[in-house]
């Protein structure tokens, strides 16, 4: 049983402590630390047998591994704290708010390699596990995504590209398995100091074409995926958890999805990673990858609002 202590009890926090409070023969939760005191307050009248630790090193002193549920800019100095100090770590998506702070975690695990898994939970969600056997990635030309939410204050201190967009590139990079060559961005800037609406487009060097559009100050929540390949087209709808394939003839077929938790899922992947000592489903190569192009997004969507701006 994996000894696991959570930094961070917001909402997220919260969410993730009830899962591993359900998992108890895979993790022992020792106890949670917040630097903000109120929110202790709450976990202490929330449930007053998990103990509030004072300081993180306190924390880092009772537990094996860690979850980081923090704010994002607080991800890197709190994940290289861990690793130094031996424990495996599962970070919250996405992994750093810097591209450098990532690949020095990068460097971090070789002189100290404990298990590192990112939250990328959408490669847990039940759509894509149904879809991913039956797909062969090579013969996909065309990826698709849509995100929309509507805005909360929670998530704001990174742009929608980090907050929502990030979900999508990391699915986008697992299908494709390549790098885009050139990027086409719109964005907006509504209810934050951050883009809050992005439209990406994406062309591959082999002529493989992707569109990711990623918005939190829409009415409605939605996350569709359309992917086309060369004899079949899926549609995904990952919060209907339904799944449609549809052939070049146009005979449609509904999977059958097998429901299941993703945030479980998640969690169990990491307790196996680190008792078999193998390598997570989304290891840091993958937070990396995943960092790298959303940053390349975000920063041509700051340049399209700064433009727009003066106009």
């Amino acid at each position: 049983m994996i000894r696991i202590g959570l930094v961070g009890f917001g909402h997220l926090g919260r969410i993730h402590l009830k899962v591993l409070q359900d998992l108890p023969a895979h993790f022992s939760v020792v106890g949670v630390y917040d630097h903000n005191k109120q929110r202790q307050s709450m976990l202490h009248q929330t449930d007053p047998t998990i103990e509030h630790f004072s300081s993180y090193e306190a924390l880092l002193r009772a537990a094996d591994a860690i979850g980081i549920i923090a704010s994002t800019p607080a991800h890197f100095a709190l994940a290289a704290k861990a690793i130094t100090l031996g424990k495996s770590v599962f970070i919250e998506k996405p992994i750093c708010t810097q591209l450098s702070d990532a690949l020095q975690l990068e460097k971090l695990l070789l002189l100290h390699p404990v298990v590192l898994q990112v939250g990328h939970v959408e490669r847990f969600n039940p759509v894509i596990s149904a879809l991913m056997p039956r797909l062969n990635a090579k013969a996909v030309h065309y990826f698709e995504a849509w995100r929309t939410a509507p805005f909360q204050q929670r998530g704001a201190d990174v742009s929608v590209v980090l907050d929502l967009m990030i979900h999508d590139i990391d699915l986008l990079l697992t299908v494709f398995k390549d790098t885009p060559t050139q990027i086409e961005v719109e964005a907006k800037q509504d209810q934050s100091e951050l883009p809050d609406e992005v439209l990406a487009k994406l062309t591959f060097a082999d002529g493989r074409l992707a569109t990711l559009f990623a918005s939190r100050i829409s009415e409605q929540r939605k996350r569709t995926i359309e992917i086309k390949a060369l004899e079949t087209q899926y549609s995904l709808d990952l919060l209907g958890h339904q799944l449609r394939e549809t052939s070049t003839l146009g005979e449609k077929t509904i999977i059958s999805i097998e429901a299941h938790n993703a945030l479980r899922m998640q969690w169990l992947d990491f307790s196996r990673s680190i008792i078999d000592k193998n390598k997570p489903k989304v290891d840091v190569s993958a937070g990396v990858n995943a960092l790298r192009l959303a940053l390349e997004i975000e920063s041509l969507a700051q340049q399209y609002i700064a433009i727009k701006s003066i106009n």
